[in-house]
């Protein structure tokens, strides 16, 4: 059966107006109680990355955030709020993020993330033991409230990659630095919205995120709000929005291959306004380069060498660093790979970065760029390139046949 994703616009903010929208993106499906039975405890898991304003477009606005608990609490769901960021202190976060004050006026809690618990799914393949936040495991409803942004790694944050928020504190940078090829990131994702398993999706794309994102990107108004009980066919509907290759997303690759939701096109209704009336005209996607993997026939030890130089580098506009050092406190691997404290040229460590770019990602000002390798360079300028990919990969296949 195909899977079901409802559009709904909605212009601004304005607490009344969103919703009325968030009530009507759901009634196709059912309304909340669809999803919500009298007594149920229920956790909402918002996009809370960063200490921000929430006009900045990085996190879920407080007012779609209220308005699902307005309707949770309808539904007789008992709700309460949490998410992990990757750094910062969750209180003083949605203190900023205008979250405080959703929790107040409603009297819903913010859940511990702190406290772990082990989760086991035997059809997991990255892990078929993963800890998440127990407060998971202590609700009997799950809703994901993403926004929806580009990714400088993974291409678009949307309804799937918000689950790993659920990765308690400093684990995120952990498997960061285990599993520094997004590919098999993705295939994490996957195992972990395989143990969540969201009840119900609900997406900010009233104002989503263009170009650098998470965090580093711009607002783009789109006027939208999106909901499915199938987070996978969201985010393949959020990139025919906004113009982008669903191909080119390693997580809807990686739930094409495991069989995990609607990840196909074809295989998803589309309730609303037509995609064609409300699609973005003009959307700053994420510059990314082929995948070498795609042009070449390499063995793995050389694949993974050449994807490192042609990988973009972070590198620190010295104008604009405030010295806050949230680069290095976020930077996974050890001893940091970034420090703005070292001399210029040895602020970053080529040879011990592993390219997840959590440092542009929790960066406040903005001061790290993503700088193109030559390899890059060259490929992106060269306009005979696919032509002569395509003859260079007939000759290397020829020649490791022979071998």
């Amino acid at each position: 059966m195909n899977s079901t994703v409802c559009l709904q616009q909605c212009e601004d903010y304005q607490p009344e107006r969103v919703l009325s929208a968030v009530r009507a993106c759901l009634a196709p499906l059912g309304g909340m109680q669809a999803f919500v039975k009298p007594g149920q405890r229920v956790l909402v898991k918002p996009n809370l990355l960063m200490a921000i304003a929430p006009d900045a477009a990085v996190t879920t606005h407080p007012a779609v955030l209220d308005a699902v608990l307005t309707l949770v609490r309808e539904a007789g769901g008992i709700p309460s709020v949490g998410d992990s960021p990757g750094m910062g202190e969750l209180p003083h976060i949605v203190n900023v993020c205008g979250v405080q004050a959703v929790l107040d006026k409603q009297g819903v809690p913010l859940a511990d993330f702190t406290s772990e618990h082990t989760f086991t799914c035997e059809d997991n393949v990255i892990g078929k033991r993963i800890a998440l936040a127990r407060a998971l495991a202590e609700a009997d409803v799950f809703i994901t409230l993403p926004k929806l942004k580009t990714h400088v790694q993974m291409v678009l944050t949307c309804a799937v990659k918000n689950q790993y928020g659920l990765i308690p504190g400093v684990r995120k940078g952990q498997y960061h630095l285990r599993l520094n090829d997004r590919d098999t990131l993705a295939e994490l994702l996957i195992d972990i919205n395989r143990i969540a398993k969201p009840a119900l999706g609900i997406v900010d794309a009233i104002d989503a995120m263009e170009g650098e994102g998470p965090s580093g990107g711009t607002p783009c108004r789109l006027g939208l709000l999106m909901a499915s009980d199938d987070v996978m066919a969201l985010d393949v509907v959020a990139c025919e929005l906004i113009g982008l290759d669903p191909g080119q997303v390693p997580s809807i690759q990686a739930g094409r291959r495991r069989g995990y939701g609607a990840a196909a096109r074809e295989a998803i209704e589309v309730i609303g306004p037509p995609i064609a009336s409300v699609r973005a005209q003009q959307f700053r996607l994420v510059e990314h380069t082929k995948d070498i993997a795609d042009i070449l026939p390499l063995p793995g030890f050389m694949l993974a060498w050449v994807r490192r130089q042609w990988a973009p580098r972070p590198r620190i506009v010295a104008t604009a660093c405030i010295r806050c050092f949230a680069c290095r406190k976020g930077c996974p691997v050890s001893p940091p790979a970034i420090d703005p404290a070292r001399p210029r040229r040895a602020q970053v460590n080529d040879r011990t970065c592993i390219r997840c770019y959590c440092c542009h990602e929790f960066c406040p000002a903005h001061a790290i760029v993503l700088k193109r390798t030559w390899l890059a360079h060259v490929i992106s300028f060269s306009r005979v390139f696919d032509w002569c990919a395509r003859k260079l990969h007939r000759v290397v296949r020829w020649m490791i046949h022979r071998m």
